[in-house]
């Protein structure tokens, strides 16, 4: 099983890529067939899926007061 913490650092890595990819948008760059649309896309559908899984886990848990230390 997947633990939250986990969940989190994807979370922040795909937030990472939104950010990159709003920097290729806004200065027109393109790195190897990669530009800022494809960023943005895959960071946030990255970013959606983290959501949810969080959002099962923590409706599914039985305690839900310690969320970080599982």
């Amino acid at each position: 099983m997947i633990k939250n913490k986990h969940l989190l650092i994807l979370f922040f890595l795909a937030m990472i890529l939104v950010v990159i990819g709003a920097l290729f948008k806004i200065m027109h760059w393109a790195y190897a067939g990669i530009s800022g649309n494809t960023l943005l896309s895959i960071g946030l559908v990255s970013e959606a899926i983290v959501v949810v899984v969080l959002l099962i886990l923590k409706i599914t848990k039985d305690n839900k007061s310690d969320f970080l230390n599982k």
